[in-house]
């Protein structure tokens, strides 16, 4: 796939009985994008950031991205709050789309919110 020369790191959520603690899985070779756009609201138009992701089938990893999961821009080795991801790029998953069975390009797609 074209332009995969980025590294993301999948944070998920996992709620046990004894509290909540976060994976982290480094994905290398994935295409990373974002745009700048507006949305309309009561207030009127307010500022947006879009980002995909993409992630080509031979380098998905076996548990897909989620809905809420963070993506994070390069390497994080562990997620422990907010603080642990300041000054790095990353969004919470609005949507996964599994594109893998194409032909051309099989690939999943991960956008913001």
């Amino acid at each position: 796939m074209f332009m995969c020369n980025e590294t993301v790191t999948v944070v998920r959520h996992i709620k046990d009985r004894d509290g909540d603690r976060y994976s982290c899985e480094v994905i290398v070779g994935v295409s990373w994008f974002s745009k700048r756009g507006t949305t309309a609201s009561s207030t009127g138009n307010a500022p947006t950031v879009e980002t995909v992701v993409r992630i080509p089938a031979e380098v998905c990893p076996e548990q897909l991205p989620a809905e809420d999961d963070l993506i994070v821009r390069g390497v994080l080795g562990a997620y422990t709050g907010r603080e642990s991801i300041k000054g790095m790029e990353a969004f919470r998953v609005a949507l996964v789309g599994d594109n893998r069975r194409a032909r051309l390009l099989p690939h999943v797609v991960v956008r913001s919110q």
